[in-house]
């Protein structure tokens, strides 16, 4: 079957993964009897020709001319694509499932038969090549290092009468979350890396796992820091977290906290090719049950481990394969996180995240961080 994307390559990874470019806007890739084009604006197309991996690069003004000729003044970048395809005596392609409908109607008023692909488009993306593994690898070193940069910071900070953290530059100004925001996220882009949605969530804001976190910064709570930038030269994701106290820890935080590391290791030892991702779950969430910490509904929240062992990461952050209870197997290639955590709403949450790629016969961490709880 003959194949078709009409998307941009900054946001769609798919068609980041076949042509190897950064393009701001929609264009065209079709595959045609095994051999991938791209048909390219004026403004881009040399560009493309010098940098893509695609087969051949053509100008798509020819393939205008030829969809106004035989369509009229349809618009969009359907009927341009139509018409190359016809000339190629191409009358029917597959397209990913997120293709939009309007240009799954157009092609089909153009004279080609559409038919929607039931899998991933490029499958083979979960299976990391050597050139993938070092972008990743670089990806998760920024990681690390900005991780590092924050822990750093809050070593710096004071703590008021008031329990709130104070700025180490700025002595009576409270530190709020996005005060530590700044620190990661400035470092990274200094550094060749976008960040994108930083979690600094202390306290309370931690029992909800995805709060991106906006209130002061505490002594003596746990501090979520997850963080997951983008690689501006490649598109490849780096993926880690941790939980920091400034201060002393609560006898309960450090329990979770001793709960969730021993929860992450076992799953790390579970890693290889072949196994089933469900498994690596169930021993996940066994751990942690077993240190004495329940999953379950209280007062209408969910608390304890509600959420996935972890995903792959690629040209995604968050991609094939997954690691739950309904989840794949893994394969050597595959790059996962191992992030188990632990949220009580009258405590805050504890999670831990490490970057790894699987191997025949376990695997590799990508991300060199300690596990440290508390900073003096």
């Amino acid at each position: 079957m003959n194949r078709l994307m009409i998307s941009d390559s900054e946001h769609d990874a798919d068609m980041l993964y076949i042509s190897g470019v950064f393009v701001p806007d929609a264009w065209i890739v079709v595959q045609v009897n095994g051999a991938w084009y791209g048909l390219c604006s004026p403004l881009e197309v040399d560009r493309i020709r010098k940098t893509s991996r695609l087969d051949h690069v053509l100008l798509d003004s020819a393939w205008r001319q030829q969809a106004k000729a035989r369509f009229g003044e349809m618009p969009g970048l359907a009927p341009v694509a139509a018409a190359f395809l016809l000339d190629q005596g191409v009358d029917a392609v597959e397209v990913p499932t997120q293709c939009g409908y309007g240009v799954v109607c157009q092609l089909q008023a153009c004279g080609v038969t559409v038919s929607p692909c039931a899998e991933a488009f490029f499958p083979q993306r979960a299976i990391k090549r050597d050139d993938e593994l070092r972008e990743l690898a670089h990806a998760e070193r920024l990681t690390a290092k900005s991780m590092a940069q924050a822990v750093k910071f809050l070593a710096e900070c004071s703590i008021g009468d008031d329990g709130c953290l104070r700025h180490p530059d700025h002595g009576r100004s409270k530190l709020r979350a996005a005060d530590l925001r700044a620190v990661i996220e400035q470092w990274l882009i200094g550094h060749g890396a976008v960040p994108s949605h930083t979690i600094v969530a202390c306290g309370r804001e931690g029992a909800d796992p995805h709060n991106e976190g906006s209130g002061l910064l505490r002594a003596h709570q746990p501090i979520i820091i997850d963080i997951f930038p983008r690689l501006t030269r490649s598109g490849y994701w780096g993926d880690m977290t941790r939980t920091l106290v400034k201060g002393d820890a609560s006898a309960q935080v450090k329990a979770m906290h001793r709960a969730v590391a021993a929860a992450q290791l076992a799953g790390i030892a579970q890693l290889r090719d072949g196994v089933e991702a469900s498994v690596v779950h169930a021993v996940v969430a066994e751990t942690l049950k077993s240190h004495g910490f329940t999953t379950g509904v209280h007062r209408g929240r969910q608390q304890g481990f509600f959420h996935g062992t972890g995903h792959g990461v690629g040209l995604e952050v968050h991609e094939s394969p997954r690691v739950s209870t309904r989840g794949d197997r893994l394969q050597a290639g595959h790059v996962v996180t191992v992030e188990p955590g632990l949220y009580y709403p009258g405590v805050g949450g504890v999670r831990i995240e490490d970057l790894l790629v699987v191997t025949e016969h376990g695997c590799d961490n990508l991300t060199r961080f300690h596990r440290r709880l508390e900073i003096v």
